[in-house]
């Protein structure tokens, strides 16, 4: 028994040949106090050519899922290596990388393409039941749409809806570039009729944005109380206010570019947020430092730590930082601000767009019955 007295049970099963669904890499672990984890703990090799570290899971079937995607991931790998797979020019892979050479990949933004290059891997490395062969080294033009419906039901089953849509989003684009140069005949991906997804409807209460914010700054995270308040009170992405840098702000007004859009905001801080502002002494280029790196936050350590801080408040898991941009535009919009006013804050380029952010709620249509009937 280690220090710590886990408890290992090892399970080193393989995704065989024949098509046996096995779980591989997955270690069910037990804490001094009883309670159980799973564990994602492969060879050093493993670890080395796919770049993946150790991973703790508290949901079994998550990290089943997980396993199993890294042994298919490293059975391809080691294929590739022998010398048994090869990027065909004609492959979808390679469809994929044309498109990563022209001006549409160009044009999206670094986080868009990051987000593409994940679906891009999520779809690529699929396999169909017992296949050998991924749908990345498919042929490009032989993909029918009965693959697309099969690809999508299969992506929605290991990952999610969500992720599901997106795939099939960014495929659908790499099929018209493609179609557009001559590489395919038609567009598999095109009128699918993918079930669309219920936009995010959650909205924080006032006083559970300051319960947050006071959370957060008795733990010693005053950085995550700023950030709260600046999402808060600016109608802003949690990713555009972690990158704020006092360079931002002068003279109670924030000028900053969107990192999405890329739409030029000015918008004047409140007076609770200049009071917030001008009581942080030691200032370095960016507004908000990690307490315990002393560097900007990065997505992840944003994440990690506002759940954790979040936990220790009592809050609802339902409630995430990006809420609070639904949150601030819904509240302008009950205290009477019109749509062009609440763009001018939200950055949003139109109205319809806009109409996605802010909610329904019983006190929007109780100010519109006011003005009907006053």
């Amino acid at each position: 028994m280690t220090r710590r007295k886990f408890l290992v049970n090892v399970v080193a099963e393989l995704i065989t040949d024949k098509g046996i669904r096995m779980t591989k890499y997955l270690e069910t672990r037990k804490k001094a106090d009883g309670r159980k984890y799973y564990a994602f703990n492969p060879s050093k090799g493993v670890k080395d050519a796919l770049g993946l570290k150790y991973r703790k899971f508290t949901d079994k079937r998550e990290a089943e899922k997980y396993c199993r995607q890294v042994a298919l991931e490293f059975n391809l790998h080691r294929r590739k290596n022998e010398g048994r797979v090869a990027i065909h020019d004609e492959s979808v892979q390679a469809l994929i990388n044309f498109y990563k050479s022209t001006q549409e990949w160009e044009k999206l933004k670094e986080n868009s393409q990051i987000c593409y290059d994940l679906c891009f891997k999520s779809a690529t490395e699929t396999v169909f039941g017992q296949s050998n062969v991924s749908f990345g080294e498919t042929k490009a033009r032989n993909v029918t749409a009965t693959q697309a419906d099969r690809l999508y039901a299969q992506i929605v089953k290991d990952f999610s809806s969500h992720r599901a849509n997106q795939c099939i989003k960014v495929l659908r684009k790499v099929y018209n570039v493609g179609f557009r140069h001559d590489r395919v005949i038609a567009n598999p991906f095109s009128n699918m009729q993918i079930p669309g997804l219920p936009s995010r409807k959650v909205l924080w209460e006032p006083e559970q944005v300051f319960h947050m914010i006071q959370t957060a700054d008795d733990m010693g995270y005053r950085s995550i109380g700023t950030l709260t308040l600046l999402c808060y009170d600016l109608c802003s992405r949690p990713g555009d206010m972690r990158q704020l840098r006092w360079d931002n702000y002068k003279g109670g007004l924030f000028k900053y570019t969107q990192e999405k859009t890329g739409t030029d905001m000015e918008v004047p801080a409140s007076p609770r947020l200049i009071e917030r502002l001008e009581s942080i002494t030691n200032r370095q280029d960016e507004i908000a430092i990690c307490e315990t790196t002393a560097n900007p936050y990065s997505k992840d350590l944003l994440v990690k730590y506002f759940a954790r801080i979040r936990l220790r408040s009592g809050l609802p898991k339902e409630l995430q930082l990006r809420d609070l941009r639904r949150t601030g535009a819904t509240e302008m919009a009950e205290s009477g601000c019109t749509e062009d006013e609440l763009r001018a804050v939200t950055g949003h380029q139109s109205r319809e767009i806009l109409a996605t952010y802010v909610r329904p709620t019983t006190r929007l249509a109780t100010s519109a019955v006011n003005k009907r009937f006053a």
